[in-house]
């Protein structure tokens, strides 16, 4: 790399290798890199890729860079790859001191162009791995953030290789308008019919539905019990109680929600105890009924609250569905 400033890609190479994978790094000169990717990455004789996940660590977008894009095909050289996508992000307009301490977060020229411009092209997770020296304007590796970069890369790149019966699926449903309509009501859209559809079809391609109802009706009873189910409802299947002590050992920020929400478990999906969460299980599938955000009633809250952090309900909620 002409600049020298190539620590940062050294960083999470160096990291992926520790962890034991195999890296195969490629770097272009241009700004198409459809042809790289299809060169490198994918065998000539078996049309099958070398690979099973891709971080593209320059942030742009896999055809013309940010000046201009070709998303139509960029597109046809990842359908071709056909594995997990990464986009992470180098600052690029910010120094790492200004993007911490910035109420505002990425710069908004950045988002434009390192992550809205490669979600076209089916690039995800754009999670900043470097930041950037005020004086000399080098990129430098923000080790946490690489750390995170590469368990992601190699989870994709496991998931990729799972057969599809032991493949995990969470399915998230809410009200909209928030606090107005029923769980599930998606401005009166048909949630559960869409829900049992897709359910149907995971089946069938091969995913454990165990015990799958046979109607969308069934599903709605035994999710949340009663079609016009409200948040308040205590008719909501628990699909788990986490007790307090497991909350905070699965979710490292719990202390730091207590400034807004007070100790857990809270009086939001909670019953005095443990945190409720509420769904339903069938085989790897989980259907989960997602906690308000505990403040749809407070509009001065919404307008002028600088926090809007969870509540322990809706952190716990997370963790269930993480780990």
């Amino acid at each position: 790399i002409v600049t020298g400033d190539e620590s940062h890609y050294v960083a999470v190479i160096m990291e992926l290798e520790a962890r034991g994978a195999k890296v195969i790094p490629i770097f272009a000169g241009g700004l198409d890199f459809s042809g790289p990717v299809e060169r490198y990455f994918i065998d000539p004789i078996s049309k099958k890729p070398f690979v099973h996940s891709v971080v593209s660590l320059t942030g742009f977008a896999l055809v013309g860079g940010p000046a201009r894009q070709d998303h139509p095909r960029a597109v046809e050289a990842l359908t071709k790859l056909d594995v997990p996508y990464i986009v992470a992000l180098p600052l690029v307009f910010q120094t790492t001191e200004e993007w911490l301490n910035s109420t505002l977060g990425l710069h908004p020229i950045q988002v434009a162009l390192q992550v809205a411009l490669p979600e076209l092209d089916g690039g995800m997770e754009p999670i900043v791995f470097s930041g950037r020296d005020p004086r000399t304007g080098k990129s430098h590796a923000l080790h946490k953030r690489v750390e995170q970069l590469c368990t992601r890369a190699i989870k994709w790149a496991e998931l990729k290789r799972k057969v599809k019966a032991e493949k995990k699926v969470a399915i998230t449903v809410f009200s909209f308008p928030p606090d107005k309509g029923n769980v599930g009501t998606a401005a009166y859209l048909n949630v559960f019919a869409s829900i049992f559809s897709v359910l149907k079809d995971l089946q069938r391609d091969g995913y454990n539905v165990e015990g799958l109802p046979e109607t969308s009706e069934a599903l709605i009873e035994e999710v949340i019990h009663d079609k016009e189910a409200q948040f308040s409802s205590p008719n909501l299947n628990i699909a788990y109680k986490m007790g307090v002590r497991e909350y905070h050992e699965l979710t490292p920020y719990a202390t730091a929600l207590e400034e807004n929400w007070g100790k857990a478990p809270g009086n939001l999906n909670s019953d005095g105890e443990n945190l409720l969460v509420y769904g339903k299980q069938y085989g790897n599938v989980f259907i989960g009924v997602q906690p308000t955000f505990g403040y749809e009633g407070d509009p001065m809250r919404l307008l002028f609250s600088k926090s809007a952090s969870p509540h322990h309900g809706f952190a716990a909620y997370y963790s269930f569905v993480e780990k």
